[in-house]
């Protein structure tokens, strides 16, 4: 930053005392971590810090790695298919966890939303009421998935949209990594 190089920074998986320490070296921007219906062992922690110390979010996979748009039939990943090791996608773990997309899929329809639309439209409304910006990166290989996802700015969530889907997400079943001390939820 001092040599004109960067303008900000930014800071991958951390823990809240990790964002705090470093944020008493300097300022950071945003913190970038997995955040959605199914993934929200940051709210513990990490948001907190994030919204206390001025830090946007940019939470990657909302879409619970395509699991939360009820187009992803766990039991059919690839061989290759990296979900197939996170605990979530195990066939038990993915059995229980279709809940939070039949649940999702529900206010879709009452919206005439699609399940993508009401899974973004459910984090912006959770960093609006955890006081901080959020930016999330859903990940696509269609162009129209875009111009789908934009649509989650223009959705409202009922407060009984909300709590329904928080009810849904603390049934989740799984961790959200293969490798728990990878990410900040282990370290914490």
């Amino acid at each position: 930053v001092q040599q004109g190089k960067i303008r900000h920074l930014g800071l991958s998986e951390v823990t809240a005392q990790e964002l705090e320490e470093a944020t008493a070296v300097h300022p950071i921007a945003a913190v970038q971590s997995e955040w959605s219906i199914w993934s929200r062992d940051v709210e513990r922690n990490v948001v907190p810090a994030a919204a206390a110390l001025g830090t946007g979010f940019v939470p990657y996979s909302p879409l619970g790695r395509g699991f939360l748009t009820g187009t992803v039939d766990a039991s059919s990943l690839g061989e290759k298919d990296f979900r197939r090791r996170i605990p979530r996608f195990a066939p038990d773990a993915a059995g229980a966890n279709r809940a939070v997309v039949d649940t999702v899929q529900a206010v879709a329809d009452s919206l005439g939303a699609t399940p993508a639309q009401v899974a973004l439209a459910w984090l912006l409304a959770q960093g609006r009421r955890l006081g901080l910006p959020v930016v999330p990166i859903p990940g696509t290989r269609k162009a129209h998935r875009i111009d789908e996802n934009l649509g989650a700015l223009d959705l409202e969530l009922a407060p009984a949209h909300l709590d329904a889907l928080g009810e849904a997400s603390d049934a989740v079943v799984g961790s959200r990594s293969a490798d728990p001390t990878w990410v900040s939820e282990g370290r914490e």
